[in-house]
């Protein structure tokens, strides 16, 4: 259900926002505790029922364990790694034909599920798990050659947060996410008051402050900045990609056209930046 309110047009609103403001602002009032479980699950669950696809034959799976549980790995290759990091409701095998193309290139890689996605322990996810899982996956391979981290949508924000002078390919990177997430989860009906207490809640259990997380906030710490933008994205706006290119001397933008938020991940122009990263 999350996906639909943040994969959403946020402009739109029908009857169903007034019936749920009224329903979420009286069960807020009369049983609170109900209605945060209740806003959680809506919020911080992942979309289910991405298709089984199989593990490549040059790569395997592993579990990672973790303080938060085990995440699932899939590794392969010699030589020096790329790791690839996705978004929300996504899962390690939408970059299985990116990650073969790299190992045929003669080097490594490793890819996983977050949190609550995939074949990875627990049932919610957000933000600073994402942030916490990255970090997780790169102590697992700090004796290791990481050459650079490829990731997508908001996994783009998770991956310039966990790491400081790192080469990135960033796909549909998403900027100025904070204001965005508000108004697509306040377009929805859920009263203010709800959301304003789950997003505290998870503030205060990881340590961490969302405004803070916004990826623009990272960028300038980063050795390079390769980023990858459709220019018909409907959910992170190719303008403030633009921008953000813009304001960054090693930054720079390859644009699609037609391949929207989703399909971008396995275009040339990606794979034209992660060839560019493996050269640098």
């Amino acid at each position: 259900m999350s996906s639909k309110i943040y994969f959403s047009d946020k402009n739109k609103k029908s009857m169903s926002f007034h019936v749920t403001r009224g329903v979420s602002s009286f069960m807020a009032k009369v049983a609170p505790k109900m209605s945060l479980n209740a806003t959680r699950k809506l919020l911080l669950t992942p979309a289910a029922g991405r298709k089984e696809v199989a593990v490549p034959q040059q790569m395997t799976r592993r579990k990672l364990e973790t303080p938060y549980g085990a995440l699932n790995l899939v590794e392969g290759g010699e030589g020096p790694k790329l790791v690839f990091t996705h978004g929300w409701s996504g899962g390690v095998s939408q970059f299985y034909p990116l990650m073969q193309k790299v190992i045929d290139e003669g080097f490594s890689v490793v890819g996983f599920d977050h949190f609550g996605h995939g074949k990875s322990a627990g049932k919610f996810a957000n933000l600073p798990l994402f942030i916490k899982g990255l970090k997780h996956v790169l102590a697992e391979y700090e004796d290791e050659q990481v050459r650079g981290i490829v990731s997508h949508s908001m996994g783009t924000i998770g991956a310039v947060n966990a790491t400081c002078d790192a080469k990135h390919v960033m796909i549909a990177p998403t900027f100025d996410f904070y204001n965005s997430f508000q108004e697509r989860i306040y377009s929805t009906g859920i009263t203010d008051k709800l959301v304003d207490r789950l997003l505290n809640e998870v503030e205060t259990e990881h340590d961490m402050v969302f405004k803070s997380l916004q990826a623009e906030n990272h960028l300038a710490k980063q050795s390079q900045l390769l980023m990858v933008h459709d220019k018909e994205d409907k959910y992170a706006p190719y303008q403030h990609t633009l921008a953000q290119v813009e304001k960054h001397s090693h930054a720079s933008l390859h644009s699609t056209q037609g391949q929207g938020h989703g399909r971008v991940i396995n275009s040339p122009q990606t794979w034209q930046a992660i060839r560019q990263l493996i050269d640098i």
